[in-house]
C-alpha cells in the first residue's frame, strides 16, 4: 500500500507540473488563432476604383505567406512571447489599458494573423481602408494591435466591436493581434486552454485517489 501511495503522490506532482507548464502565460490565450482566423465581412478602400482583395492568414498557416510576411509574422509572435507584459508592446496601448482599469497580467492575444492586399497594384496610394472582420474571440475584446513595416506594434485607435464584428481603419497591413481580457468567467476555452482543464481534472482525480489510499491505510493501522 505504501508503494501505491508513493506512486499516486508522484503522479500528482508530475501532473501538477504539467498543468503549470501548459498554463504558463506566454501572451496568448491559446495557440495563435487556435479558434480559427477572422474572416473579412466588408472591405472599403477610400479609392472607389480599387479592385483589391483582402487575404487573411492565421499564424498557424504562415508558411503560405511570402518570405517577408512570414518574417514579420514570426517577429510579431516573438514580440508577444518575449514581452511578458503586453503593454510593453506599445505606449498608446498601455495608456488605453490603464484608462480601462485592467490588470496587465490578465491580458492576452487571442488571434494573431496577417492581412495583405492582392489584385491591385496601386493600393499603396489609396490612403486608408475601412475593414470589418468577423472573429470568434471578440466578446472580451480590449484592443487591436498592428505591426507596421518597421516591425513595431501600434494601436489601431478606432478599432471597435459591434455585435460579433470588428470595425477599424488602417493605411497599411501585415500582422494584427486581437487583445482580450481573460478575467471574464464566461470566456470560452480554446486550443491549448482545453488541455489545461483536462489536466486539472486528471490532477483532481489523482488527488482523490491519494486521499482514499490514505484513509485505507489509517483504517488498516487501527484494525492492526
Amino acid at each position: 500500500m505504501k508503494k501505491v501511495l508513493a506512486i499516486c503522490l508522484m503522479l500528482a506532482m508530475l501532473l501538477s507540473l504539467s498543468v503549470g507548464a501548459l498554463a504558463a502565460p506566454n501572451g496568448f490565450v491559446s495557440s495563435p488563432s487556435g479558434s480559427g482566423a477572422p474572416t473579412v465581412e466588408e472591405f472599403k478602400p477610400q479609392d472607389e476604383n480599387c479592385t483589391a482583395t483582402l487575404l487573411i492568414t492565421p499564424y498557424g498557416e504562415r508558411e503560405e505567406l511570402p518570405e517577408l510576411l512570414q518574417s514579420l509574422m514570426q517577429k510579431a509572435y516573438d514580440s508577444v512571447v518575449n514581452a511578458g507584459d503586453l503593454t510593453k508592446l506599445n505606449a498608446d496601448f498601455a495608456k488605453l489599458v490603464a484608462g480601462m482599469g485592467l490588470k496587465t497580467e490578465n491580458l492576452a492575444i487571442s488571434d494573431l494573423f496577417d492581412i495583405h492586399v492582392t489584385g491591385c497594384d496601386f493600393h499603396d496610394g489609396h490612403k486608408e481602408f475601412d475593414v470589418v472582420l468577423k472573429a470568434e474571440t471578440l466578446k472580451h475584446f480590449v484592443a487591436l494591435l498592428h505591426m507596421n513595416k518597421n516591425g513595431q506594434f501600434e494601436l489601431v485607435s478606432d478599432a471597435k466591436v459591434i455585435g460579433d464584428h470588428l470595425h477599424f481603419s488602417v493605411d497599411s497591413f501585415s500582422p494584427f493581434a486581437i487583445v482580450v481580457d481573460t478575467t471574464v468567467e464566461e470566456a470560452p476555452p480554446t486550443g491549448d486552454s482545453v488541455m489545461v482543464f483536462v489536466w486539472v481534472a486528471v490532477v483532481a482525480a489523482v488527488a482523490f485517489a491519494v486521499t482514499i489510499v490514505v484513509i485505507v491505510l489509517k483504517n488498516k493501522k487501527r484494525k492492526d
